[in-house]
């Protein structure tokens, strides 16, 4: 009996944006970081006030530029191997912040709106996630 690779069920586009979104957000944090950065893309995607794709998620700009990483253009850069992993990962379906829709880095960003109006969840390397 041999082992067979588990077959993706996810298209091209999709990890290419992922991976890119999870690098840009999250380059250097520990996997479960930029797991958890792909987790509330998809999450976004999954709910009914968000665009229905990664890539629309990604540069959605109904109440302002949702990820910094669009505002700086660090999101068409290469993304990190380990971005890649991750991205792979959240497509195949792990998940470690449950619900969130939400992240800051708090050293880079007050993340005032989210503070006030989000509950908060836990804190993964330098994020901080909220449902």
């Amino acid at each position: 009996i041999g082992a067979r690779p588990v077959q993706a069920d996810y298209d091209e586009e999709d990890l290419y944006w992922l991976s890119r979104i999870i690098s840009a957000e999250s380059r250097g944090e520990p996997l479960i970081g930029q797991i958890a950065v792909g987790n509330v893309v998809l999450n976004r995607v999954k709910s009914g006030e968000y665009p229905d794709s990664i890539k629309d998620v990604i540069f959605d700009s109904r109440y302002a530029i949702q990820f910094e990483p669009v505002a700086n253009g660090t999101v068409y850069d290469e993304p990190a191997a380990s971005s890649v992993l991750a991205a792979k990962l959240c497509l195949e379906g792990a998940d470690v912040v449950g619900d969130c829709m939400y992240f800051f880095a708090p050293a880079l960003s007050p993340g005032t709106w989210i503070v006030n109006n989000r509950t908060y969840f836990t804190t993964i390397g330098a994020h901080q996630f909220y449902l």
